[in-house]
């Protein structure tokens, strides 16, 4: 009777055994079905994400303190696109660096639309869409490229453009060159060395490991000689012209 039990008991005993490892193997390949289709999901999801391919930005933000040139008792040829505000506060009138990125970052995406690219524009009015909040609204479109646009301000002879890019990004460092050369034929603006972005840009810091982040500084309005040129329809023509061309570039050799 005693031998009889403990046959039951060893077979009942091999039964389990075997359906744990069957329920272990099921559950195995369940788990690597279901990574497979998040995998895959997550490929399909980050195709859907990407809204555009290139973010223009305009730098800064409408009535920023200290981005701004004033221009009492001076004389200065600026289009009458470039508003000439004044500040209310007794200092006077000046030109704010924020429409001149406005004017240039419009003309930009206007020509990279008319070349195919699907470019979007970036325009902050208040602090809360500056600095690091700037990346995280490009953040939600995912781009391919973002660049943003702005003008110098130092010392009255201070003169030039560059570009920036973030510090060990091969990739934005490579694309911020492109950019620079582009515009170097202008005849105007004479070009500086690139520099890299150490820490201190935010817009740079925060932008998608994903996106390609450079930044342009296209000359010093803090130079009334330089102002006038980085104002003209002229310039904002030649600039916009060809950093859409070299972009145009860049989308088709590089996503297409």
């Amino acid at each position: 009777m005693l031998a009889l039990l403990i046959n039951k008991f060893k077979k009942i005993l091999f039964m389990l055994i075997v359906a744990s490892l069957m329920l272990a193997s099921f559950t195995e390949i369940m788990h690597a079905q279901d990574n497979k289709i998040t995998e895959m999901e997550t490929i399909r999801i980050d195709s859907q994400y990407r809204q555009c391919e290139v973010i223009i930005r305009a730098g800064e933000y409408e009535g920023k303190c200290g981005k701004r040139i004033y221009i009492n008792n001076c004389t200065v040829n600026i289009p009458d696109d470039i508003p000439v505000r004044n500040d209310g506060d007794g200092k006077g009138f000046y030109i704010s660096e924020w429409d001149i990125n406005v004017k240039e970052a419009k003309a930009l995406v206007e020509e990279l639309r008319a070349r195919g690219v699907n470019a979007k524009l970036q325009i902050a009015y208040s602090k809360s869409e500056d600095l690091n909040a700037a990346a995280r609204i490009a953040n939600k479109s995912n781009p391919y490229l973002y660049v943003s646009l702005h003008h110098n301000y130092y010392e009255a002879d201070s003169r030039g453009y560059f570009s920036m890019y973030n510090a060990n990004d091969a990739k934005a460092k490579a694309v911020a060159d492109r950019l620079s050369d582009s515009i170097s034929r202008n005849g105007l603006v004479p070009q500086k060395q690139n520099m890299p972005n150490t820490g201190y840009i935010g817009e740079l810091n925060n932008i998608n490991p994903s996106t390609t982040a450079v930044l342009l500084e296209l000359g010093f309005f803090s130079n009334l000689e330089e102002l006038e040129i980085i104002c003209s329809d002229n310039y904002v023509c030649y600039v916009s012209n060809q950093l859409a061309n070299e972009i145009t570039n860049i989308i088709n050799s590089q996503h297409r």
